[in-house]
């Protein structure tokens, strides 16, 4: 199964990484929110696509659109964008 890593602002505690089973970016999000809840896939997609203030890498590369292919032994890094300062 893939490995989702959470970060500590969009899950229920703090940064945390989740075996979820899907051949796609959206059955992952759609499989991890059936196991543990739909916080994550709301944080992460809108109407049918990623968020614009949301990245998110399979295997260290950023993803264009939620139909992109995962295997089984691939990493997917959700990153929030940050921003604030001066």
């Amino acid at each position: 199964m893939a490995e989702i890593k959470v970060p500590a602002v969009l899950g229920s505690g703090g940064t945390e990484t989740v075996e979820v089973a899907g051949d796609t970016v959206a059955e992952l999000f759609e499989n991890h929110a059936d196991e543990h809840g739909s916080e994550l896939r709301d944080s992460v997609i809108e109407d049918g696509s990623i968020k614009e203030f949301i990245n998110v890498y399979v295997d260290g590369s950023e993803v264009d659109g939620l139909d992109t292919a995962v295997d089984d032994d691939s990493r997917v890094r959700v990153i929030p964008a940050a921003s604030g300062g001066r």
